[in-house]
């Protein structure tokens, strides 16, 4: 039989493994022409650029997601992939990357999930569920 007391300390357990979990600093939004992507914390749309580290004038309209060093990055839960960091030569700051990809945003994206930075160069980061069951 359970009493009260085992009852309060699995929920205090339980909500102490909540509390330690980290925020993502990755989330999922919803486009109406790419469907599913993953954004910044505020929403905006990520992207990921074909070529070469974006530095120079081109970060004047595509701006590197950047996290400070003491940030464990973090996908939501049920999303597949591998966040990371890279130290950027421009500047020395950090850039969150997607499977190895540096994350941008983009500055003519003026809603969440606005989708106005796709050229043939640069494309969204579609949101990979993992299987359940």
């Amino acid at each position: 039989m359970r009493t009260p007391t085992t009852s309060l300390l699995a929920v205090t357990a339980a909500l102490a493994c909540l509390a330690a979990a980290p925020a993502p600093t990755v989330l999922v939004g919803s486009t109406e022409t790419q469907g599913h992507v993953l954004t910044d914390t505020a929403g905006q749309t990520l992207y990921v650029h074909d070529g070469a580290l974006c530095t120079g004038p081109c970060t004047d309209t595509r701006h590197p997601l950047r996290t400070g060093a003491d940030t464990l990055p973090t996908l939501p839960p049920g999303i597949d992939g591998t966040l990371g960091t890279l130290l950027r030569p421009d500047d020395g700051s950090l850039q969150l990357t997607y499977d190895g990809d540096p994350l941008y945003t983009y500055t003519g994206d003026t809603q969440p999930s606005d989708t106005n930075g796709i050229t043939p160069d640069w494309h969204t980061v579609p949101a990979r569920y993992l299987p359940t069951g």
